[in-house]
């Protein structure tokens, strides 16, 4: 309604009904005054009564009102109406009832294919009560459309009104195209009008496996939607691939197409890269928790056939996470076997339902991997032991419980005496084999809550915890060095080596594990200064004696650039004639400050800071020069130290000494200690034959205090060997040590080997050594060491005399 006709109602018909109450008049119904002022618009009218602010009942309508109904609505309950129009009444009645004012509402009826539009306009008209009347106009305009033409217009889809067309027995025999729209249209490539009351049997022919009018009939036949894809070959020669939807009322079709051949082509893709992907895959429906589809990959990696997989689902794969917090899954395989998955998820669509692609990637291995990377980082590559890292961590834990309990611990410190030797003698194979043997050891002395550690080389660690047990660091020190010392058996030799001990004690020596360490690394460098074999307790004026033996280290190494080291040289005698046929080149150190420094101090420190190769060639050179000058019947014995024996360019260095000196070979003699053989190797006695082709003598020094001296003497052809001083002190005083150089004696004899005794100090020893046999002697009873000068002195007056006087 127009607002003019608003107008009328609202302003003109309430007047108009009160100047009808007239002072003793008869009243007029209101209805009656309402409709009679509207004329002729009161055709298209009704009026609808309200209850509690809802229409209940059409009082009146109009002929146009009635025949839009089709049926008298005079008392007609809003309830009797269809649907679509008592929904657009009871709108409009509320609206204007709550406004009070005009409102509007739109009636769509379907009718007979067509849709017909109307506007209903209501008025609130007072009538003196709570609950107003409601006049509803019915618009005169009407939009008619025809309803297939206004669905088929509204999509891209192609959509077709079909109708099915039957033989004499009723049966479908085809389908004729009744309607269609533009969609469809381009979807068979032709026009709309060509389409239009074609037969689908010519537009859509049967061909093997696709019988297009059969399936549209099965969906007359059953009642409700029904869905299926189609592959149609156009006369341009493309074949579109189409989703067919039908819904049948009677024998009417309704059809919508869909161009789903870039769907299909992405699904065949996906199908191409799933199926084929070198990763396992799977897709699993969520609702169910089961896989509906999984790849070749999947099946070859888990071991389980196609159809069982599908039987499954993730949580029958799953053993446990991996518990490290990392989004790591557990499998088991179809063999028992467990793997560790990582997934990769996507949510996607699969034959028109939900699902889930996942994506597995296996990381056992990869894990694996990185726990052994982890674990090199942590612990020993050869023992498998924690490292310097690890303990460091240990021992920040047994600090941080120390000072929340109170709880005390202890730290040794050690290493392997003479491990060098072997390892370098026998060979790093050899060496790796007895640091794990002496870990095997090591473990065996301690309880199961204690830690060891490698730090490092033949370096060892210890942290004792629950230290409370009075003699501890006495009994397990002790222990431990028995172990070590008891002979290793590798490769089929014995190997002897010891170890000595630093300790340190929570918190006495230290808070901090760094603090810990250095002191217990003080204790094991004064026990190895005090001879190694033993363990020393850490005390604080331990840090200042390592400091004065750095200070000795640098003062050592400034001596011998400045040339303070010198030679001293003592005469070996022949014990038959006392004339003098050889002297030992000694090393001596003065000191400009201190005065002479004791070899037994320097040396080691000479040894332990790689000095003794500089230093020793040194020796044999200046040893060398200075022989060259004495009779040719004199010999020069020089010491070899077991490091400088260990050098791979000892002959070279030997013979250049011998080269540069104009010495002859058979004047000099090297001595070396047992160590230099306590592991026999091809390089050892590759060397020893090597010095011995050069022409020099080899002698054994301090014969009787290693581990197997006789057996020595079978592994190389020794020239000499010297009975050790400490057997000769007590030579005539002691049966024991009467014996042993009697049994040296006469092997020497028996093997054509000189022997020497060194250490003679007195003339009963000497001729107590002559009975005896000994071919040479050595000791302060003839001379002590001398200088360059006074050794020519001395060889002056053995070369007069014709012997050598006893110092006494």
């Amino acid at each position: 309604m127009s607002s003019h006709i608003a107008a009328r109602v609202s302003g003109n018909l309430v007047q108009h009904w009160q100047d009808s109450r007239r002072a003793g008049g008869a009243i007029p119904s209101y209805e009656s005054v309402v409709l009679g002022r509207l004329g002729r618009l009161a055709d298209r009218c009704a009026l609808v009564a309200t209850r509690d602010g809802r229409a209940s009942t059409i009082l009146w309508g109009g002929k146009g009102f009635a025949d839009w109904l089709d049926q008298d609505v005079r008392g007609l309950s809003l309830a009797a109406l269809p649907d679509e129009v008592r929904r657009s009444v009871e709108e409009v009645v509320i609206s204007a009832a709550r406004a009070a004012a005009p409102a509007e509402a739109r009636c769509d009826r379907l009718a007979e294919g067509v849709v017909t539009t109307h506007r209903l306009v209501g008025v609130p008209l007072s009538q003196g009560g709570a609950d107003p009347l409601i006049l509803i106009h019915l618009g005169d305009e009407a939009v008619r459309t025809e309803l297939a033409r206004a669905l088929f217009g509204a999509t891209e889809q192609g959509m077709l009104a079909l109708t099915a067309l039957r033989d004499a027995s009723g049966a479908i025999t085809d389908f004729e195209v009744v309607a269609l729209n533009q969609g469809a249209a381009q979807m068979f490539g032709r026009a709309e009008s060509e389409l239009q009351w074609q037969h689908l049997g010519a537009l859509v022919p049967p061909r093997p496996g696709v019988d297009t009018v059969g399936r549209l009939a099965e969906a007359l036949a059953n009642p409700g939607r029904s869905v299926f894809e189609l592959a149609y070959p156009r006369l341009d020669g493309r074949v579109l691939h189409l989703k067919v939807e039908v819904g049948a009322v009677g024998d009417l079709v309704a059809v919508t197409l869909t161009d789903v051949g870039d769907i299909k082509a992405r699904e065949d893709s996906f199908r191409l890269l799933f199926e084929d992907n070198p990763l396992p895959m799977w897709l699993v429906d969520p609702a169910a928790g089961r896989f509906v589809a999984v790849n070749a990959a999947a099946v070859a990696h888990y071991g389980y056939d196609r159809e069982t997989f599908l039987t499954l689902g993730p949580a029958d794969l799953a053993v446990a996470d991996a518990g490290d917090g990392d989004a790591v899954l557990r499998h088991r395989r179809a063999d028992g076997s467990v793997i560790e998955v990582s997934l990769f998820e996507r949510a996607m669509p699969f034959e028109g339902r939900p699902a889930r692609l996942d994506a597995v990637v296996d990381v056992t291995e990869s894990r694996r991997n990185a726990a052994r990377v982890a674990h090199m980082a942590h612990h020993d590559a050869l023992t498998g032991l924690p490292n310097r890292v690890l303990f460091a961590s240990r021992l920040g834990e047994a600090i941080a419980r120390q000072q929340a309990r109170g709880s005390g611990a202890i730290l040794f410190c050690l290493d392997l005496d003479k491990f060098k030797i072997v390892n370098d003698t026998l060979g790093h194979p050899v060496g790796d084999a007895l640091l794990r043997e002496a870990d095997t050891r090591l473990a065996g002395c301690l309880r199961e809550e204690d830690c060891v550690a490698r730090l490092g080389g033949d370096e060892f660690a210890v942290l004792i915890t629950r230290a409370a047990e009075p003699g501890l660091v006495q009994n397990l020190a002790g222990r431990i060095i028995a172990e070590m010392a008891t002979p290793f058996r590798i490769a089929g030799q014995d190997c002897h080596i010891g170890t000595s001990i630093g300790v340190a004690c929570l918190p006495r020596d230290g808070e901090d594990p760094e603090s810990l360490l250095r002191n217990a690394d003080l204790a094991l460098y004064r026990a190895k200064a005090d001879g190694g074999g033993t363990f020393r307790c850490f005390k604080p004026e331990m840090d200042a004696w390592v400091q004065a033996r750095r200070r000795r280290e640098n003062d050592l190494r400034e001596a011998f650039a400045r040339g303070e080291l010198s030679l001293a040289y003592q005469p070996l005698v022949d014990a038959p004639t006392q004339r003098i046929c050889a002297f030992e080149a000694l090393l001596r150190w003065t000191h400009p400050v201190e005065g002479p420094i004791s070899p037994g101090e320097f040396i080691p420190l000479a040894e332990e800071t790689g000095l003794i190769g500089p230093i020793g060639a040194w020796v044999l050179r200046q040893a060398c020069n200075e022989a060259a000058a004495w009779p040719d019947h004199v010999r020069i014995a020089v010491n070899l130290s077991p490091i400088q024996f260990r050098n791979r360019d000892l002959v070279r260095t030997v013979a250049e000494a011998l080269e540069a000196s104009g010495l002859a070979p058979q004047r000099l003699e090297l001595e070396i200690t047992e160590s230099v053989l306590l592991a026999e190797n091809e390089a050892n006695v590759a060397t020893l034959h090597a010095l011995r082709a050069l022409g020099v003598r080899i002698a054994m020094d301090d014969f009787g205090t290693g581990y197997s001296s006789l057996g020595y003497l079978r592994s190389f052809p020794f020239d000499k060997i010297k009975i050790d001083r400490s057997f000769i002190s007590q030579v005539g005083e002691n049966p024991h040590c009467n014996a042993i150089v009697r049994a040296v004696a006469g092997l020497g004899a028996s093997l054509g080997i000189a022997t020497t005794a060194e250490g003679v100090e007195t003339a009963a020893q000497f001729a107590h050594l002559r009975a005896e046999g000994c071919s040479e002697v050595q000791g302060f009873l003839f001379s002590r060491p001398l200088t360059a000068a006074d050794a020519r002195t001395l060889l002056d007056q053995d070369a007069s005399t014709r012997r050598l006087d006893t110092a006494a």
